[in-house]
């Protein structure tokens, strides 16, 4: 279902989102979630994660706390692991300038986190839509691809109302052409969304970090709980 909403409505929830995503630790350098494979590795994965914040880091208190070091560490196999995400990415970002980074890398599997930007940035759902099937057509052919999908929007304790009951169902909206496009490239779809969203907002003191826009440490392993169950019924890996 489309989402029609008043473009002054929208404008402003665009302020809000900037506003928001300023609300955080201005000046904090990048994490670095880059791991080199250690010696004796035999059954190793190559993995690559690419999107925006939520894959590279932001809101956590270290790189350990962070969500593809809780996924990786969750996977019980050695794990080379490259973290080409950036916070502010849009789905067409990520195609832009993560992608064609990824065929050198030969990867075994690859997750993208990708959509809240899009929420806030008014991207329209046709264009959204065509920028992720890019996305996922463009990856290698040889690679598992995990897809998370949109996060509950309508949690984030910085937006205010009624403007954070729109970004939920703009968020709504994208995370069902997440889902589709995952069904139709027959990767795995994790449902953050519906994971997660409850206790976010049952307890967003707890899930959200000190910048009440992005999760905290007890939110991001929420998050690698949900993807590490979606990888182990799918099967993949081994799982």
């Amino acid at each position: 279902m489309v989402v029609a909403v008043p473009f002054s409505v929208l404008a402003v929830l665009v302020l809000e989102a900037v506003v928001a995503r300023r609300g955080g630790e201005p000046g904090r350098p990048p994490l670095d979630l880059d791991t080199p494979l250690g010696p004796g590795s035999a059954s190793s994965l190559d993995v690559v994660w690419l999107g925006d914040s939520t894959a590279s880091g932001v809101g956590a208190s270290d790189e350990a706390a962070a969500l593809p070091s809780l996924v990786m560490a969750g996977l019980g196999r050695p794990v080379r692991m490259v973290v080409l995400a950036r916070s502010g990415a849009t789905v067409a970002d990520v195609v832009e300038h993560q992608l064609p980074a990824v065929a050198g890398l030969r990867p075994d599997v690859v997750f993208v986190s990708v959509g809240a930007n899009d929420v806030t940035h008014l991207t329209s759902g046709d264009d959204f839509e065509g920028w992720y099937r890019r996305l996922v057509s463009g990856l290698p052919g040889s690679a598992d691809v995990v897809v998370l999908g949109v996060p509950d929007m309508g949690a984030i304790p910085r937006l205010a109302q009624p403007l954070r009951a729109v970004a939920g169902l703009r968020g709504d909206h994208l995370d069902d052409l997440v889902r589709d496009v995952a069904t139709d490239s027959e990767s795995v779809y994790v449902d953050i969304a519906g994971e997660t969203g409850p206790i976010f907002r049952a307890d967003p003191d707890r899930f959200f970090s000190a910048d009440r826009y992005h999760p905290s440490d007890a939110g991001y392993r929420r998050w690698a709980d949900a993807v590490l169950d979606g990888v182990r019924r799918s099967a993949m890996l081994g799982g």
